[in-house]
């Protein structure tokens, strides 16, 4: 069997079950999820088993794509040494929210395994959990299971996703691949060891479990199954290993012939398993929006990349065979996830430049760390300070979990306790920025509420019903005159921050229009707090309570110049591939009243100035088209068939905003002018360079853009009428008076140069001298360190040997100077040494080599004190 037909088995049968196929979520889990990657099947169910939101049907069935690379779920030590562990793997699910329960979930998994499958009967064993008598009926009364192939486990058959969440007791299938496979004489049953291979997970979510540990029920009790694809297509091909199945068999051979290596065989094999996992892990991570960084998801993608290229080079493969290795990837697993071929290009472009930044890197950090383990095996019984593996981290972009695992091979240990205190300070920042992203109000302060968003069809104005009042954090009845706090609606004109779209600000009033206003609510800011909309802000009169019918009004002005800025991203987009290329991907965005920032994607390096003319004149003419925008809610599949540029990674709903404007078709939450012509102009103000292949673009439009050019113009008029040139001739002027500063500087060089010579014979004969030993000491005042250099040149050229110790004063600062002749410097005599003496004593610092030191400080009375211990130094 092939992995498709697997794939497809598998949605049959279930859709024949009455289930809907639902497309699979991306590999970033939603905004409240505690884990990093989407790790199972029923992740994206988690607010329906919790009841925050309503069930997409009765009856799901998904085949999910899921990472498991970091925390309690990782399997990264195992993957290509045991045939049961990967990164990346499709979990096969069918769920049930409220709907069947324990005897269909089990009928089914029965009849899929030796119906559908054929699997042998008399191989399968089932375990449950210690308490679950219903399910050990159902196996045995009902399917038929002779009760010596049911086991019962404790935690082995509860399951959980995390510390929290919904979780609950399980029964879980194995198939017995014989006792060749038996770890030893104990295995003789699941969970024993390797001989019985689980290919099956029933859940039976019934629990919520608090962060103080408490179990509460759910409000209805539901089916999450969870099925490795991998595994099941293992055994269906008689198979005990996960590689040996066409996902893996047809990516090893996709690889590049093994060169040079020091390996045996059977190590090589497991090389190549480990480099197509995480070929298969990357591709994915790329696909749905992750790049490589030093946070976060991305710092995660960026291990697996240069951990699949380390093993690459032990095989001896050529550079960028990762790269090379992603058309195999999509053609293994596109028809499960046409979208992979869509994206080749930009995975590709991405993979390629991570390859080459760690592979101009990688032969140094090899040899360094080749070093540093020898030393710590001769020096240290093989123990790897914190610091080392800090350097490796830093100068060469070694992660430490690389760094550890190189250094485990050949019997050395990693003090991964002192990097981290090492890293505290970089990830801090980090930390502290995704803090910022997430609310500090903890959902169960919340009712479970989704607030309808009325700025759409209803414009800047809504009436609705105060459904929670919070203050520091915590719900409370009502906010009085003065208090700031958060108010949540059920209805709201307020647009609340998403897509880099920041929220909106205004005014909620309590009370109607018949009736004395009870309350005034300023909103300063707008968020989302799960599905609920939190309004940000004060009262400003009277009181606003819950339950209070209330009226909200956006500032026409704010969200006027924030919708036209918005728009303003779109045509930016259009005008970039339209200018550089298809291969433009937006990055993400940011978009203010009176700015917008556009970070994209693109391996060109820095725009030129031809580049970035070309980009404003066409969003400019776009403007000037004065389009009409068109915003249409379509299907998913019908909305990408419109041809719209979507953000991969993104996570999309089943009904999507796609928004035109002219020649600009975009995936769109966001609001939007009503015509590109509202824009009036757009200006970029600045483009640079945020990380690898990403570019950054500042732009305005509307009156941002009109302040910027007024701002703009009085400055040329004012250039132009202290040069006394006409602004059209600025230019030919400003160049005209640099080439004049330059001859200046160039003339007033030598003018020094020869007002030094003539000092210099005054020095040289104030020499003082102590046997063979000479020294000349001066401190020089209006002389910054560009004189000294002149005066200690010809200051040396009338002085074959001996040493030269100048200390210039300017501006309130200290500029020091020494030099050393050959011949004392072959006797011992170092300028840098000298300059460590001296700099201390003027409140400063400095260095160098053994002829030439220089240095300074801010203390100006501590000059001849410098000089003298310099003297002191030289004569002794």
């Amino acid at each position: 069997m092939k992995s498709q037909q697997l794939r497809a088995a598998w949605v049959d049968f279930f859709v024949g079950k009455q289930h809907k196929l639902l497309p699979p979520a991306s590999l970033v889990p939603h905004e409240l999820a505690t884990t990093l990657f989407t790790i199972a099947g029923m992740e994206q169910f988690v607010p329906v088993f919790l009841g925050e939101q309503p069930a997409p049907a009765p009856r799901v069935v998904t085949v999910q794509r899921c990472l498991r690379v970091a925390g309690a779920k990782s399997d990264i030590e195992s993957v290509g040494r045991t045939g049961r562990h990967g990164t990346f793997l499709e979990m096969l699910g069918n769920f049930s929210f409220g709907d069947y329960y324990k005897r269909e979930a089990i009928a089914w998994a029965w009849e899929f395994v030796t119906g559908v499958l054929g699997l042998d009967p008399g191989r399968i064993y089932v375990t449950v959990h210690l308490s679950d008598d219903e399910a050990e009926r159902i196996w045995t009364d009902e399917i038929g299971l002779d009760r010596s192939r049911v086991t019962r486990f404790d935690e082995e058959n509860f399951w959980t996703m995390g510390a929290t969440g919904p979780c609950g007791p399980s029964t879980e299938i194995f198939y017995d691949l014989g006792a060749q496979h038996a770890s030893g004489p104990d295995d003789t049953g699941p969970n024993r060891g390797d001989r019985y291979l689980e290919i099956w997970n029933i859940v039976f979510q019934q629990y919520n479990r608090s962060a103080d540990g408490e179990l509460a029920e759910l409000p209805r009790k539901s089916i999450d199954t969870g099925a490795g694809l991998e595994r099941i297509l293992a055994v269906c091909n008689g198979a005990a290993s996960m590689y040996a199945t066409d996902l893996f068999t047809d990516l090893v051979a996709a690889q590049p012939p093994i060169g040079r290596t020091a390996l045996a065989a059977a190590e090589q094999r497991v090389r190549q398993n480990i480099i197509a996992d995480h070929a298969r892990a990357v591709t994915f991570l790329l696909n749905d929006g992750i790049y490589p960084s030093n946070t976060e998801r991305g710092f995660v993608l960026r291990f697996i990349i240069r951990r699949a290229i380390r093993n690459g080079k032990l095989l001896g493969y050529p550079d960028g065979f990762l790269t090379d290795l992603v058309p195999a990837v999509v053609a293994s697993l596109e028809s499960g996830y046409p979208e992979l071929r869509e994206n080749i290009a930009r995975i590709q472009s991405a993979l390629r430049n991570e390859e080459e930044n760690f592979e101009r890197t990688l032969d140094r950090g090899m040899a360094m760390l080749d070093r540093i383990i020898e030393d710590a095996i001769a020096q240290r019984g093989g123990a790897i300070n914190g610091e080392e593996a800090f350097v490796l981290h830093d100068t060469y972009g070694f992660p430490v979990e690389l760094t550890r695992e190189i250094a485990g091979e050949r019997g050395a240990t990693v003090d991964t306790v002192g990097f981290d205190r090492l890293m505290d300070e970089q990830r801090e920042r980090a930390r502290r920025d995704a803090a910022a992203k997430r609310d500090v109000v903890a959902l169960a302060d919340v009712p479970a509420i989704a607030t309808e968003f009325t700025g759409y069809d209803e414009g800047l104005e809504a009436d609705g019903e105060v459904v929670a009042v919070l203050r520091d954090s915590l719900a409370v009845p009502a906010l009085g005159a003065g208090e700031e706090g958060t108010l949540i609606l059920d209805r709201t004109s307020f647009y609340a921050e998403r897509g880099g779209q920041i929220g909106d600000r205004g005014v909620i009033t309590a009370g109607s229009s018949t009736s004395a206003v009870q309350g005034r609510f300023e909103v300063l800011d707008t968020q989302y707090m799960g599905s609920a909309i939190a309004h940000h802000g004060r009262v400003i009169e009277g009181e606003i309570a819950t339950g209070q019918r209330v009226h909200t009004a956006v500032w026409a002005w704010w969200r006027r110049e924030i919708r036209r800025q918005h728009t303003s991203a779109h045509l930016l987009q259009r005008a970039l591939k339209d200018v550089l290329g298809e291969e433009v991907n937006q990055a993400g965005s940011w978009v203010g009243i009176d700015r917008m920032r556009f970070d994209f994607r693109w391996p060109g390096g820095a725009l030129t100035d031809d580049q970035k003319r070309a980009v404003a004149h066409r969003v400019n003419e776009m403007i000037r088209d004065d389009a009409h925008l068109v915003t249409r809610v379509l299907p998913l599949e019908e909305a990408r068939r419109t041809g719209a540029i979507w953000m991969a990674g993104e996570k999309y709903g089943e009904l999507i905003r796609v928004v035109q404007a002219g020649p600009s078709i975009e995936f769109c939450g966001g609001t939007h002018s009503h015509s590109t012509g509202e824009l009036g102009v757009f200006v970029i103000l600045s483009e640079f360079s945020i990380g690898s292949g990403i570019r950054r673009i500042e732009s305005c439009v509307s009156q941002a853009a009109e302040a910027y050019i007024d701002k703009q113009t009085a400055l040329v008029g004012s250039l132009s009428a202290a040069l006394a040139t006409a602004p059209d001739e600025l230019g030919d002027r400003v160049e005209r008076l640099q080439r004049e500063v330059k001859d200046l500087q160039t003339s007033l060089g030598q003018l020094k140069a020869r007002l030094a010579d003539a000092d210099a014979q005054t020095y040289v004969e104030k020499a003082e001298r102590n046997g063979e030993r000479t020294f000349v000491g001066a401190v020089v005042h209006e002389a910054n360190g560009e004189a000294l250099r002149h005066l200690g040149h010809a200051i040396r050229s009338r002085l074959p040997s001996g040493v030269v110790a100048l200390a210039g004063i300017d501006n309130g600062s200290v500029s020091l100077l020494i030099s050393a002749s050959d011949d004392l410097v072959k006797a011992g005599v170092h300028a840098g040494n000298l300059m460590k003496l001296a700099a201390p004593l003027v409140g400063g610092k400095g260095g160098g080599q053994g002829p030439m030191a220089q240095g300074g400080g801010k203390n100006v009375q501590g000059a001849d004190a410098a000089l003298r211990a310099v003297r002191d130094a030289v004569l002794a």
